[in-house]
């Protein structure tokens, strides 16, 4: 027969049981916490809403009298009153003085419409007039076509070739003045030069004694501006030489034309020379016998 745990049987029963009761419990809380809201809910008291009483204010009103029934002659007069337009009536009368002060305003006032009336005028007459002298100033006038007869015409026609031929003359005059003047100022400009020229010529003449007696005296350097074998540019070159004054010679050996310039002295003058030919040539300084 098999051995059987009743203590560990009851342990469990016993927690089974609490288990129940517990949930029991709070089961019933539950309940009474629901009825007992239900039963607040129910038995509150309708909310009032607080009325409020106005406190009546015993102290005296100050009461305006009422309106008498009586109507005043004068407000019943002024209800019904008319007034006249009528001159004639008794309550309008005027006196002859306002009258005619009256008359003599309304004179005035029409005079002076009067006056301004004719001043628009003559100022509208003035501002037309000059629109229509300044519309025929602009406006060029036309020629006023004359009908000539044959002798006029033969007339005219002799006139215009005169005055043609008035003018062709004054242009062949004029031409020819210009043509002289021009003829005059080509052989002034020709003296001039010819003037200079002699005046170099004359200097470069001059000049040789002295450069020689230097040469002799200070050194024997001189300048050689070039070398050609072309006799012409050789030439060519002495000349531009001596029109800047300086004495220059061609010295021809075999094919070559040398252009040379002195002696002129010493070394330091014939580097000045150099610089002073050098807006011509350039030139070497070279030792000369």
């Amino acid at each position: 027969m098999p051995n059987r745990d009743y203590a560990t049987r009851s342990r469990r029963s016993k927690r089974g049981v609490n288990k129940a009761l517990i949930l029991a419990i709070v089961a019933i809380l539950f309940l009474v916490a629901g009825v007992s809201l239900w039963l607040l809910k129910t038995n509150a008291p309708a909310p009032t809403t607080p009325t409020q009483t106005q406190v009546q204010n015993n102290a005296p009103r100050s009461e305006l009298p009422s309106r008498p029934e009586e109507v005043y002659s004068y407000i019943r007069d002024l209800e019904t009153r008319e007034v006249p337009v009528d001159k004639n009536s008794k309550l309008a009368q005027l006196t002859k003085e306002q009258e005619q002060q009256i008359q003599r305003q309304k004179e005035e006032e029409q005079r002076k419409l009067e006056q301004k009336e004719k001043a628009t005028q003559t100022a509208e007459q003035a501002q037309t007039v000059m629109a229509e002298t300044t519309k025929e100033a602009t406006q060029p006038t036309p020629p006023v076509v004359k009908a000539l007869t044959p002798e006029e015409l033969e007339a005219q026609k002799a006139q215009e070739l005169k005055i043609a031929e008035e003018k062709r003359k004054q242009a062949e005059l004029k031409k020819q003045q210009e043509a002289k003047k021009a003829e005059e100022q080509a052989k002034i400009a020709q003296d001039k030069a010819e003037a200079a020229k002699k005046a170099e010529q004359a200097k470069i003449v001059a000049k040789p004694a002295t450069e020689s007696a230097k040469a002799t005296s200070a050194g024997k350097y001189g300048l050689q501006c070039g070398a050609f074998k072309n006799r012409a540019q050789a030439e060519n070159m002495q000349a531009r030489l001596a029109m800047a004054g300086y004495n220059a010679r061609i010295n021809s050996n075999g094919e070559w034309n040398r252009v040379v310039v002195g002696p002129v002295g010493d070394r330091a003058a014939a580097s000045t020379a150099q610089s002073n030919a050098r807006s011509v040539a350039e030139c070497l300084i070279v030792g000369m016998n």
